[in-house]
């Protein structure tokens, strides 16, 4: 019996300990880490895959109607009432006005055959063929629009959780600095050099930091759930980011003055509507075909037989079979292929339109995103000659309330001022990284 405690107690220490390592295990991701997981693993991503294996599909499909069909059919019959044949009532006695009819066959009916149906002048088939591979390459770049899409988003939320993290750290260089403050204005109030007031002060200081701390912690949670549901990784697991938040003017790639033209080319969504134009227009060729007369070459092989009993054996199969060819020509359709003409040359119309309207877009969204990298960079080089400024004045004053020559506020004022200094530099690095994130995803750099 006390063995068999031993024994349940060794399994369920280890099954916790088992457990306390798979709850340890965390991913460490850098950022393109995560970017070659979501290339992976997004469901967007794997969505829009399987589109473009679809349109394959329809390439194939469209080429099969270029060949052959066959077809093998067999039919059975049973006659309560035997087939009828008329014949001229004067082969029987009759009179020529009238008609003799006779009842002929057997009960039970067997009929077997194979068709076979080769298209020889179809226009529709090529145009046909045609649309079907410009779809194709039209899903080929939509799939390149969602992998540029879904790179940016992971890198966005990667970088969301970059400067939580920052943010999250500073809050807490503010807490330790006021915490310290706190410290000294205590020291200072038992020596009586410091008022009550101000050791308050500093303590209502620090406890208002306290909550802007836990909010911190949460956002980091929630943009590390916004990471993994980019990335498509499960909910439950870990993720510890390995990367850092800092300023890299080198990432950062001038354009050049042929930009826009560049980007209509290397856009894949400015592409993939100009091959919809393309496609539209061979719609257009594709209603025309329906016009055009069919050619087909036709053959038919079948047997028969016909008895009244059902032993098979006896059974006489007399084979027939033909071979031609027939045209089909299409005189009156109720106008509908004309009508279906009309559509597809409006739809042309519509896409041309899209084009125009996407390429002024692109422009705009070039000339937007130029100008929020070279803000952020500004902001950035403020913001560096701000923090030494604000950190040596934050020590001025600190030294100055220590000799009592400052007063508490003006200490709160310029710990204040050091934090926000920090604060707007790391904005504007966040801004900078992000903004360079959406230029080359603007000017069609990212592909993954």
């Amino acid at each position: 019996m006390r063995h068999t405690k031993y024994i349940i107690t060794f399994i369920l220490a280890f099954a916790f300990l088992s457990l306390q390592s798979v709850k340890a295990q965390v991913r460490q991701l850098t950022m393109e880490d995560a970017v070659k997981l979501a290339i992976e693993k997004n469901r967007d991503l794997q969505v829009a895959a399987l589109e473009t294996a679809k349109a394959a599909q329809k390439v194939q499909e469209a080429r099969g109607y270029a060949l052959p069909t066959v077809a093998a059919s067999a039919q059975y019959l049973y006659y309560f009432n035997k087939q009828v044949s008329f014949l001229p009532g004067s082969f029987v006695g009759l009179g020529d006005d009238q008609l003799a009819t006779f009842r002929v066959g057997g009960s039970n009916a067997f009929l077997g055959g194979v068709a076979v149906s080769q298209p020889l002048f179809q226009a529709s088939v090529r145009s046909g063929i045609k649309v079907a591979q410009l779809n194709g390459l039209a899903t080929d770049q939509a799939l390149a629009d969602v992998r540029a899409t879904v790179v940016a988003d992971v890198k966005k939320a990667y970088l969301d959780i970059l400067i939580t993290q920052e943010q999250l750290r500073l809050q807490q260089q503010s807490i330790a600095r006021n915490e310290q403050a706190l410290k000294d204005s205590r020291s200072l109030l038992a020596q009586g050099r410091a008022s009550r007031v101000d050791t308050l002060r500093a303590y209502v200081t620090v406890e208002n930091q306290r909550p802007t701390l836990i909010q911190l912690m949460n956002r980091i949670s929630i943009t590390k759930t916004v990471l993994k549901r980019t990335v498509g990784l499960d909910e439950r697991e870990e993720v510890d980011v390995q990367d850092s938040l800092r300023y890299d003017d080198a990432i950062f790639v001038s354009p050049g003055n042929d930009a826009f033209l560049d980007v209509v080319q290397a856009r894949p969504e400015v592409r993939r509507l100009e091959l919809i134009e393309q496609l539209n227009r061979e719609q257009i060729e594709l209603q025309i075909a329906e016009k055009q007369p069919k050619l087909s070459a036709i053959g038919l092989a079948q047997s028969q037989s016909q008895a009244n009993n059902f032993r098979v054996g006896d059974y006489r199969w007399p084979v027939s079979s033909y071979v031609g060819l027939q045209v089909s020509v299409p005189i009156f359709t109720g106008l509908r292929t004309n009508s279906r003409i009309q559509q597809a040359q409006i739809t042309r119309r519509q896409t041309e339109t899209l084009v125009a309207n996407l390429k002024e877009i692109v422009r705009a969204q070039v000339k937007i995103s130029l100008s929020n990298v070279q803000e952020a960079r500004l902001r950035i080089q403020t913001q560096q000659q701000t923090i030494a400024v604000a950190e040596l004045g934050y020590r001025i004053i600190r030294d100055r309330w220590k000799q009592g020559i400052a007063s508490r506020l003006d200490v709160t004022d310029a710990e204040l001022s050091l934090t926000q200094a920090k604060s707007n530099y790391l904005q504007a690095v966040y801004d900078y990284l992000s903004a360079a994130v959406e230029l080359d995803k603007v000017l069609g750099r990212i592909n993954g």
